[in-house]
Formats: structure tokens, sequence, C-alpha cells
């Protein structure tokens, strides 16, 4: 009852429950067993049935526009081939649309402050510090994973929710800054799995870093934080400065890499995350301030990397898996990309670009793409330089990205408001 929106003081009560949860989980050792042994704790805190962390509307965009990888444009609506699932799109969009009017549940923010610190809690024995930022700090309860004892095996089972929900765009975007943790529980977690040389062994599944944490999931949740500005950024960027070193390690492991067999359009989510987040990076590129203003600096050496081992794992250079995952992100990136479907022209338009403009096969392994997207950016709109050619090869690009339709439609609207300009 303590998150009803009926109950007097809800967000006050909600804090300082979180504070003493805070302090008597993550300092206090030998607790979190007892926590875990309480009568029904384990399943609430583990199981994916019992508690999802999403609020209404949030829930209903995952399932009802999962495909769609959430609220899809009108337009993409509108240009939509198949009319019975064009109106079905639609009324499901309607339902989610009515849910911003009117509507108010209490905050599942409030409840995940302290769900989500019970989970990193059991994972991990922290270090006092004044902000939650900074709670995924420490060492792993039981230490070694591969000694198996009780609290280690108790704290794989807690990384592994942990991570399985910091991964979840949806969780994410219900939970807001509840979420705080994470990120610099992935980096300890990750850290010490790397130090002791059992980075995807003992208890990880296939393609993970550690339990609940896959290579391109967390590149993936990486950059989504640096986007949102959230809280825990300098920890955002520690880890992708961590997957560039374990991306450099994979391209000389050959089959044994950690990459190896990832399907591709896991590879090419991947790449058309990166260049969204390329395109859309506001962090401040000189000098990177933490704290609360939230401002990190790109990793690019870090993101180049990334960027090039997630399309060739090998010591030879797969030239056939380079076009094919570059194509894919072409042919599939409108419903699969960073944004919902209809919103990922401008990824999908860099990616024809890098496709059209290749001159040298063999020179895709050691692009800088960052770079890249960067001279992309910056060439000119057809508008204002039509007898530019990268412009005109820019603006090619993009048509192929949204469509005929769309396209036209766009620049028959720039093209009225250069003329009024002119006028």
């Amino acid at each position: 009852m303590l998150y009803d929106d009926e109950v007097d003081d809800r967000e006050d009560s909600a804090n300082r429950f979180h504070s003493v949860v805070r302090g008597l989980t993550f300092f206090a050792g030998g607790l979190s067993m007892t926590l875990a042994a309480s009568p029904n704790l384990a399943q609430l805190l583990f199981c994916d049935d019992e508690e999802d962390l999403l609020n209404v509307k949030t829930r209903t965009g995952k399932y009802k526009l999962a495909k769609y990888n959430g609220r899809p444009s009108d337009e993409y609506i509108e240009d939509m081939d198949d009319k019975d699932e064009r109106e079905l799109l639609r009324k499901d969009c309607d339902v989610y649309d009515e849910l911003d009017f009117g509507f108010r549940e209490p905050s599942s923010m409030s409840y995940c402050y302290i769900y989500y610190n019970l989970i990193v809690a059991c994972a991990i024995h922290g270090r006092a510090s004044p902000t939650s930022i900074h709670d995924g700090c420490g060492t792993l309860r039981g230490g070694d994973p591969r000694n198996k004892s009780a609290e280690s095996l108790l704290a794989s089972a807690a990384l592994r929710r942990a991570m399985s929900l910091w991964t979840d765009k949806h969780v994410l975007s219900s939970c807001g800054d509840a979420m705080a943790p994470a990120a610099s529980l992935a980096v300890s977690a990750v850290e010490y799995y790397d130090a002791i040389g059992i980075v995807g062994g003992v208890t990880c599944r296939k393609h993970e870093l550690i339990p609940g944490l896959s290579f391109d999931g967390a590149v993936v949740t990486c950059m989504n934080e640096l986007l949102e500005q959230a809280g825990s950024a300098q920890y955002s960027v520690k880890l992708l400065k961590k997957l560039g070193e374990i991306a450099l390690k994979s391209c000389t492991e050959g089959a044994s890499s950690l990459l190896t067999d990832l399907p591709i359009e896991r590879r090419f989510k991947v790449l058309l995350a990166i260049v969204h987040y390329v395109m859309n990076d506001s962090g401040n590129d000189s000098k990177t301030k933490f704290g609360f203003s939230r401002g990190a600096a790109m990793p690019t050496s870090s993101v180049n990397d990334i960027f090039k081992a997630i399309y060739s794992m090998q010591n030879q250079l797969d030239l056939n898996l380079v076009a094919s995952v570059w194509q894919k992100s072409v042919d599939d990136g409108e419903s699969n990309g960073p944004e919902p479907a209809g919103q990922n022209g401008k990824s999908r338009s860099f990616m024809y670009y890098l496709l059209r403009n290749s001159t040298s096969r063999q020179e895709w392994g050691s692009l800088e793409v960052v770079k890249l997207i960067k001279d992309f950016s910056q060439i000119p709109t057809i508008h204002k330089a039509p007898d530019d050619a990268k412009a005109k090869e820019k603006d090619k690009c993009k048509r192929l990205a949204v469509g005929d339709k769309r396209h036209d439609e766009y620049n028959a609207m720039i093209s009225r408001i250069y003329s009024g300009r002119r006028t």
C-alpha cells in the first residue's frame, strides 16, 4: 500500500525506506543470505514472472508494439502495405496513446528503488557513498564464482537478474534513475571476471560477459544511458572502454571469441545503435565532467573498436560477413533499429552511404567509423548545396532509407521553406 496514490507522503516514505534498505543491505555482512532465505523473497526478486517493474504504458508498448520496437511513426503506419496489419496497429497505437491523457498510476520508480537495490545488495558488498549511482562498486559476494559457495551462487543469480533488468530498455524507461546502481555493478563484475580470467565462463551463457549481460546488450544499453544523460554516465563510459578492450581481444581469438556465431540481427542492431549514438551525442568532447552535470565524453577509440569487432571477429576479415551485416542493417533496420519503426532513417541512411561509398572491401577492417559518421552528418543538404556531389549522394541515401513517398514529401516541405526565405 505504500505506493498507492492515496497514501499521504508516499514519495517521502519511499525515499526514507530506500535509504534504510541501502544502509542495511550493502554494508551488513551476511544479511543478503538471510533476505534471500525469507519466504517468497527469492522468487519475487529473481523470477521474471513475479515482477517486471513496468508501468501500464511501458508494458503496453513492450508487448503490443514489440514488432515495431515501440510506438511507430504515423508515416510508417500510413505506408504499410498490409491493410489488416495497418488497421490493427492503429488500434494498438490508439490504446497506447490514450495512456498519455488523464491516466495516473503509482510510480514504478519508487518501488524500483527498493526492489532493485535489494537485488544489487545480494550481488555485491558495496562501499558507503552519497548516491546510489556508486552502489554497484565493491566486491562480489562469495568471491570467485567457481567456488560455487552458497553466497557466490546467490551473487551470480542476483547478477543475472540485475543485468537482465538493466538491459531491458522498457524497464529503464519505466524506472529511470532508480536503476542507477546497474552501470557501476556491471563495471565491477566485468572487471572482476576479466581479472580472474572467466569472462564468458562459469555461470555465463553463450555470448555473455557475466551472468545476464551480453556483449551487444551492454553496448546498446550504455549508449542509451549516455544519450539519456543518466546519472551513471561515468560508469557507462568506463564499461564501453572495457568493451572496446574485449572487442580487440575478440578479433584475435577466432572461433573461441565471445562473439562467434552472434546472430546477424544482433550484430546490425549494435551497428545502428552506434550510428544513432554518434549522430546524437551531446557529451562534452573536451573535458568530461561527472557528478550531477551528467556530461560524458564519447570514448571514441572504443566505439571504433566495437563497431569493427561486431561485424568480423576472425583473424582474417570475413568480407562476406561484413557485407551481410551491413546489408541487413539497411534492409531490416527500420523496425530493428535503436528507435521505433519509422524513426531510423538517419541511421540507415548512413549505412547506405557506407555501403555505396566503401571503395575497397579490404579497407572495411580499418574504418574509423566515428569520424565517418560525423563527416556524414556535416554534409550539407541538397537544398543548401544543390550542386555538391556529396550532398547529392547523401540525398540518394536518405531516399533509400525512408522510401520515395516520405522522401518526396519531406523535400517538398523543405523546398517550400527555402522558397519562402528567398521571397
